[in-house]
């Protein structure tokens, strides 16, 4: 409860920062500029000195049942938390730093970074604890991600936070990464001895509001658990606990893990297209097993009020919807997704495959404050517990900087 209280605490004292306001003044000779308009930034006239103080807040509620509660038939009903983060920004000539810590679960560090840039946008070097960039749905921010949830071949697929060095870079038609990473510190969700991951997305098309992306990754991966694991559509509960999962595993056991990701992503206006195909193997550690796993998901949306999704060409991956009227801005979508982790005995399988159905909507009451709801329906071949169908209902009140 104390995390909670504090979670509010934050977002109210950064609404209250947030009434448009800037101004100017003078340190040893410099103008500084501070703007409150949206968290706290100050920098120097000269662009050379910047540090900003922001963060979100993710207030969620879930009602679900079936397959997807745990245990699966029983009724499940939440509100909780799900994120709320300190995010410090700063910069220094040729180096950007980032500071992310998480107040949820006791607290842990999400992301430490330096970014050296000297070397020009084609060729910037990221090192500490960060993103690894595997995918257009686990790469995107959670402040903007279309559906609450990411879908479950991402999930399931998701490399997590790691610390290591990534050479990266970006222009109009061209994004890549590749990184090499070991064992992130306070790294409660990716347990590696080594990783090395890549990203390349390509853009035959980009204007102020049309776009094509195709884009492919890989990651190769050492000493992970020798398990595919994901929620069916629903977190339920701050922990997570709260619902099933459709996984296969060799339980106990670690392996060597290679997986493999396709892309591809459009706006035109204010519709908005993605999807992605995942598939991967684990060899288990002192056994002659093999894990296969494999999924996709295919999401359409259209901004109703007129405005469109924006798009960042560092990270490849689609950004806010930034409202243009009193009212905000209101945003559709609809997502099909499918997971298969289906693997014979002794590799211990629950669910086999998965299919889910998400429809959802979107308020942008303005640059910082998001409403939205989700429906989620979910069925699986294989019966968890004897349920084999189930039902969410999502929504959120998110407040971000």
């Amino acid at each position: 409860m104390n995390q909670q209280l504090l979670s509010f605490a934050i977002g109210s004292l950064l609404s209250a920062l947030a009434c448009a306001h800037t101004q100017a003044a003078e340190l040893n000779g410099s103008e500084i500029m501070v703007d409150t308009s949206k968290g706290f930034e100050a920098k120097t006239a000269d662009g050379h000195y910047a540090i900003k103080i922001g963060g979100r807040v993710q207030a969620d509620y879930n009602d679900y049942d079936g397959v997807i509660s745990a245990p699966p038939g029983d009724h499940g009903e939440d509100a909780f938390i799900r994120r709320s983060r300190i995010e410090v920004k700063a910069h220094a000539h040729n180096w950007d730093y980032e500071f992310i810590y998480n107040i949820n679960n006791g607290g842990s560090v999400d992301v430490v970074i330096g970014t050296y840039s000297g070397w020009g946008k084609m060729a910037e070097l990221t090192l500490g604890q960060q993103k690894e960039h595997f995918g257009m749905d686990d790469t995107g921010s959670s402040k903007w991600i279309t559906a609450i949830e990411r879908s479950m071949a991402a999930d399931a697929f998701d490399t997590g936070h790691s610390l290591g060095a990534r050479l990266h870079g970006a222009n109009d038609s061209i994004t890549y990464s590749l990184g090499a990473f070991k064992n992130g510190f306070e790294s409660g969700n990716n347990d590696v001895d080594r990783s090395v991951t890549g990203r390349i997305v390509l853009r035959p098309l980009m204007d102020d509001t049309n776009l094509i992306h195709l884009g492919l990754g890989v990651t190769d991966r050492t000493g992970v658990p020798a398990a595919y694991s994901t929620r069916l559509g629903a977190r339920g509960g701050q922990d997570g606990g709260g619902v099933s999962r459709i996984r296969a595993r060799i339980s106990g056991t670690s392996g060597d893990r290679n997986d493999y990701n396709f892309e591809a992503a459009a706006r035109f206006g204010a519709l908005h297209m993605m999807a992605e195909y995942f598939t991967g193997d684990i060899d288990v550690d002192n056994t002659p097993y093999t894990i296969d796993a494999d999924g996709y998901y295919a999401q359409v949306g259209y901004v109703l009020s007129g405005e469109h999704r924006d798009y960042k060409i560092d990270s490849g991956t689609f950004e806010a919807v930034k409202p243009t009227h009193a009212g905000g801005a209101w945003e559709v979508f609809a997502r099909y997704d499918h997971l298969d982790v289906s693997n014979p005995s002794p590799i211990a399988v629950s669910g086999e495959k998965a299919d889910s159905c998400t429809l959802g909507v979107n308020w942008y009451v303005n640059s910082m404050v998001r409403l939205s709801a989700d429906y989620v329906h979910v069925n699986t071949d294989g019966a968890i517990n004897g349920e084999d169908e189930g039902d969410a209902v999502l929504a959120r009140l998110q407040v971000a900087f």
